[in-house]
């Protein structure tokens, strides 16, 4: 019996870690012109090269900004190029940090670091070898090229890591995802960080908590800090820092922690939907 194969994807970036100012280009463009990527004029269209095209709309896709085939924006997308289009507030980053870590598909590397990459300090090659052999037992029967995931392994890393001991703003080749100070490289060796309270909002674990509440009727705070795609593994965010924001949240009505007898549990004060909480949270800040 042939060996079921599974999707994954591997260096669809072209090489190019997201520069600034790309998102908010592809946020603008596309709502009237659709065919953007497509054209024969999306270089002058994007002032980017053709390579750097095929990237940008790499990561629009990536990231839960556009569908597929990179021809609209998603709900979310949406939502951002509605409030935020020159992307000023980190909680736009926040989000779609939240969606390429879980993006298996489409981005493997990202998800596998982030899930399954539990070592919070380690050199390159180390993190290589963990990525290799997580991809492999996940995609075991299926091809894939070990250089492209060294080469996703240099992208996820530039991208949210500062490169240089202090970093130039008006440098467009640094990511934005930088900001978010989740990775720190010192010394040839990468650090995972835990958020920085007073840059991660507590919308930001509404959100999560309403993108898992659809059809449950109440969440375990075991499996939402610790579980795949948990708080602690998107975030890299300790159990102490992750109940903060959930009594926070109890106290402003939107949820009810329930800590009783063992249960440790969180029920909806009110009904939870993720678009609704990027809506308000703009609308709000």
């Amino acid at each position: 019996m042939a060996t079921k194969k599974v999707k994954i994807k591997l260096q669809g970036h072209e090489k190019f870690a997201l520069r600034e100012g790309w998102i908010n280009k592809a946020l603008m463009i596309l709502p009237e012109n659709p065919d953007a990527f497509t054209r024969k004029d999306a270089t002058d269209l994007f002032g980017i090269g053709s390579n750097m095209v095929k990237s940008l709309r790499y990561w629009m896709r990536a990231l839960g900004l556009t569908n597929f085939s990179g021809t609209e924006l998603s709900e979310m997308g949406k939502l951002i190029a509605k409030y935020d289009p020159y992307l000023e507030k980190i909680f736009s980053f926040w989000i779609m940090h939240s969606f390429i870590s879980k993006n298996l598909e489409d981005a493997t590397t990202w998800f596998m670091f982030f899930n399954r990459c539990d070592v919070d300090d380690m050199e390159k090659n180390e993190i290589e070898n963990v990525l290799l052999r997580e991809v492999k037992k996940y995609a075991a029967g299926t091809v894939f090229s070990e250089k492209s995931l060294s080469n996703d392994v240099d992208v996820l890393l530039n991208m949210y890591s500062q490169s240089k001991e202090k970093d130039d703003p008006e440098d467009k080749s640094i990511s934005p995802f930088a900001q978010l100070s989740l990775i720190k490289k010192m010394n040839g060796r990468y650090i995972k960080k835990h958020p920085n309270r007073t840059q991660f909002p507590e919308e930001i674990i509404l959100y999560e908590l309403a993108l898992r509440i659809i059809g449950k009727e109440g969440l375990s705070i075991e499996n939402i800090v610790f579980g795949e795609r948990g708080l602690n593994k998107t975030f890299n965010m300790t159990a102490v820092m992750a109940n903060d924001y959930f009594d926070r949240l109890d106290a402003s009505g939107y949820i009810r922690v329930d800590r009783t007898a063992g249960l440790d549990m969180i029920y909806p004060a009110q009904r939870l939907d993720p678009l609704i909480v990027i809506d308000d949270y703009y609308k709000n800040n």
